[in-house]
């Protein structure tokens, strides 16, 4: 977020409401006090930091959690819902709202606050909750899990169900949110995939990479990450005698202990800690290919935003993440899939680094494949079209 200390990168809401700021539009942006990736309260109470005279960014107050998954989570989402309510009030009313979802808390509370004033309110999904609390557990127990977050599910897909229209990240996001909703997609629904700027300017030199194959993972050390089959893989390489097949982590969470205890004595896995933009540029632009190995079901409907943050930096991505990333992968030739397994993705790797020319190829792609799907003028070009006409549709029915 812009109002964290250092260069922050900004994920996709950010960019988006920076880009709008930037094209004159007045733009108000509300996230929560607690920092996410650093664990930390950026302040004790609603707190309002003005960016520019036409961009303000509102933190709502919520409580501290420590770990992703937990009551004081969820807490935190009704702390941050109840901050709303009490301040949308005293608030000019807007064009038009963008509310991502989850939190389920937040966007109801939007829609309570915007549904009787005329306010349209367009509910995008990020992420697929409570789906993935069920699928995060072993399959004998997942029909338990169900019954379990059903009272999850009810809320999600009355507040879907609420909004004058939907979108996603991509077409299979934004039906998926439709289905919650109880309806098929329609014409005020649709959808934008993560966006970037270029990370590295056309032309600009490129700093050397060290010599062999350099594979970097940038992104939160979680369960849910995958990062064992990854870890696998290169411990599997160093066995081989392939140690210049290297791997860099960046990036700190709840599994980082017991992901360095993996890959101890692995010669080949460097992992250097939570990086500001800055350092996580130099780290890209010493590495050949981008990691993403999530393979959970929820992670199939999207193509997260690690996936563009590699393109945009002209990395080729090695993933196991089936749907749409294996399609784009695939289908553009801009990286190197394989399923789930250390030894497949051992091989693919010992293959590319024998291949001087194909990644050269794929590197090229890449960086097309960024321009002509992910840049951020085009992609939000599109998304302010469909606002624009969701808000003159509503106030001309």
């Amino acid at each position: 977020m812009p109002i964290d200390a250092g260069r922050q990168r900004l994920l996709r809401t950010g960019q988006f409401a920076e880009w709008l700021a930037a094209q004159g539009h007045d733009v108000t942006f509300f996230t929560g006090t607690m920092d996410h990736y650093q664990r930390r309260l950026r302040a004790g109470e609603t707190t309002t930091y003005e960016i520019a005279p036409n961009y303000r960014i509102v933190a709502l107050a919520g409580r501290l959690y420590t770990r992703t998954i937990s009551y004081a989570r969820f807490r935190n989402h009704a702390d941050v819902a109840r901050s709303f309510r009490a301040l949308a009030p005293s608030l000019p009313l807007p064009d038009v709202v963008l509310a991502s979802y989850p939190t389920e808390e937040l966007c109801r509370a939007i829609l309570d606050h915007c549904k009787p004033r005329g306010v349209p309110v367009a509910i995008d999904a990020r992420d697929f909750w409570p789906d993935i609390f069920s699928e995060m557990l072993p399959a004998p127990l997942r029909p338990l899990g169900v019954l379990a977050f059903l009272p999850f599910e009810l809320k999600a897909r009355r507040t879907l169900a609420r909004a004058d229209a939907l979108s996603g990240m991509t077409r299979t996001a934004m039906e998926w949110a439709a289905r919650k909703a109880g309806r098929e997609p329609r014409g005020s629904d649709f959808w934008f995939p993560f966006s970037y700027r270029r990370r590295v300017s056309k032309g600009a030199p490129q700093e050397p990479s060290r010599p062999g194959l350099n594979v970097c993972f940038l992104g939160t050390l979680s369960q849910r990450s995958n990062l064992e089959v990854l870890i696998d893989a290169f411990r599997l390489l160093a066995e081989r005698g392939c140690g210049d097949i290297r791997l860099t982590i960046c990036g700190s969470g709840d599994a980082e202990a017991a992901l360095r205890a993996r890959a101890a004595g692995a010669g080949n896995i460097d992992f250097r800690g939570w990086l500001d933009a800055d350092q996580i540029d130099r780290v890209m632009r010493e590495s050949d290919l981008g990691a993403l190995p999530y393979d959970r079901p929820d992670f199939h409907m999207s193509i997260p935003n690690k996936c563009v943050e590699y393109l945009a930096g002209g990395l080729p991505v090695l993933s196991c993440t089936e749907g749409e990333v294996r399609d784009l992968l695939v289908g553009r030739d801009c990286g190197i899939w394989t399923p789930p397994d250390a030894d497949e993705m051992a091989l693919a790797l010992e293959q590319v680094a024998t291949q001087p020319e194909r990644l050269r190829m794929m590197k090229a792609t890449a960086a097309r494949v960024f321009e002509e799907t992910f840049e951020e003028n085009t992609v939000f070009k599109g998304a302010l079209r469909h606002l624009k006409a969701l808000q003159a549709t509503t106030a001309n029915p």
